[in-house]
């Protein structure tokens, strides 16, 4: 269960014990989802409005102008039932909260349908969650992202994404300092045996070098300028990032804001790790696709080999094998990431070419053609997920930043 507030609204016609019979199935449903009736919520967890009558569109306007007040990026989520006017209340409600520009839906209990109030109260908490994220930025984006670097005033208004700056420099110390032995276990984790080659060593001494870091800087994910490493210490962070994301913490590639924030997306709206990815070759004849990248998280593929990075042949790239299976991919763009492609595929082969990064997919995509990437692409790097999303990450955005109208949900 998750943890959220509500507010219950009714006309004065009806004394507290017909409010309390009227109501009695919707704050069971509710409170059942990991809800409580609050007169004064909570400013860090999702509150909805229950419209327990008619003749209550004015209180409407007046609980939803005060939840705004305190947390005004907050959709406004009615919660209506069949009896007594509340669905036509909700309606004029709503309709009146749009025409002031106000976000808001209307999720409406009934016998029928999905249980389209637990996936409405999971988004609002994803949405929260989303808002509180302090991103590292450790080093500046790579110098070849001139379309993936989101202002990042107009990203914090947007998405409530704070970007702090992690100076790269002091990882490359305390690196130097720590010596390739604190990266052992990394070390064996991923060449499944002991001795470690050096070369593994000195790759996977990178991640308690981030993870210091990122404790230090009090921040929650990172997107790294990898490549520094190449250049500074003559190895790669692909174990690195790999370990991170595997664990749970969100690590985007060569400071890529934009990929990072797809992750982030990906981890916090569905609970997936991510794969974020280079364009190698698109078909849009067939739409098909191959995408290729020198790290990825182990959970996500089925076998892992180490070799060396693709573009310095140095340090550590990693082949990971994709098993046959449904996918999605994400990609935002825009100066506050106010754009999104979201699209389904298959993996239908994975690859070992020399002459590409390490880790080799192609995929076969469903409901969007390819020839979006080619003809208005929001940037580089593709996030893949496993499974088909789509709809869901479709039916968050409009939450979040576009504002649907009616839902319905069984009692």
């Amino acid at each position: 269960m998750v943890g959220f507030s509500y507010t219950i609204v009714a006309s004065g016609l009806h004394d507290r014990n017909a409010v309390d019979r009227i109501t009695a199935p919707v704050r069971a449903r509710l409170d059942a989802l990991g809800g409580r009736s609050a007169s004064e919520p909570a400013v860090d967890a999702p509150h909805l409005v229950v419209v327990a009558t008619g003749g209550t569109e004015q209180a409407v306007l007046a609980a939803v102008d005060v939840r705004r007040t305190a947390v005004p990026w907050e959709p406004a989520v009615l919660v209506a039932h069949p009896l007594h006017n509340s669905l036509p209340a909700s309606l004029e409600s709503l309709a009146r909260l749009r025409r002031d520009g106000i976000q808001g839906l209307i999720v409406q209990l009934d016998v029928s349908g999905t249980d389209v109030l637990a996936d409405t109260v999971a988004d609002l908490v994803a949405l929260h969650r989303i808002r509180r994220v302090r991103l590292g930025l450790v080093g500046a984006p790579s110098e070849w992202l001139v379309a993936s670097v989101p202002d990042r005033s107009v990203l914090a208004d947007r998405w409530g994404i704070e970007l702090v700056d992690v100076p790269i420099d002091p990882i490359v110390a305390g690196y130097r300092a720590a010596g390739d032995d604190a990266g052992l276990a990394v070390a064996v984790r991923f060449s499944g045996r002991e001795p470690v080659a050096s070369a593994t060593l000195a790759a996977a001494a990178v991640h308690p070098a981030l993870v210091r870091a990122a404790a230090d800087a009090g921040v929650d994910a990172v997107a790294v300028r990898c490549f520094d490493f190449l250049t500074e210490l003559e190895t790669s962070g692909c174990l690195a990032l790999a370990e991170l994301n595997d664990v749970g913490i969100v690590a985007g590639c060569e400071g890529d804001v934009a990929a990072t924030v797809a992750m982030l997306l990906a981890r916090i709206v569905l609970d997936r790790a991510a794969w974020v990815a280079n364009p190698a070759s698109i078909d849009a004849a067939t739409n098909q696709l191959l995408l290729a990248h020198c790290t990825v998280a182990p959970s996500m593929v089925d076998t892992v080999e180490l070799h060396t990075h693709f573009e310095s042949g140095i340090g550590i790239g990693i082949r990971g094998t994709f098993a046959p299976g449904p996918v999605t991919l994400l990609r935002l763009g825009g100066d506050a990431l106010e754009e999104h492609w979201f699209a389904e595929a298959d993996v239908v082969a994975t690859g070992d070419s020399p002459d590409l990064c390490r880790t080799q997919v192609t995929l076969q995509v469903r409901d969007r053609s390819l020839r979006d990437l080619l003809e208005a692409p929001l940037g580089n790097h593709l996030v893949m997920v496993h499974g088909h999303h789509r709809a869901h990450l479709e039916r968050w955005w409009r939450l979040a930043f576009d504002g649907p109208s009616v839902s319905i949900t069984p009692r």
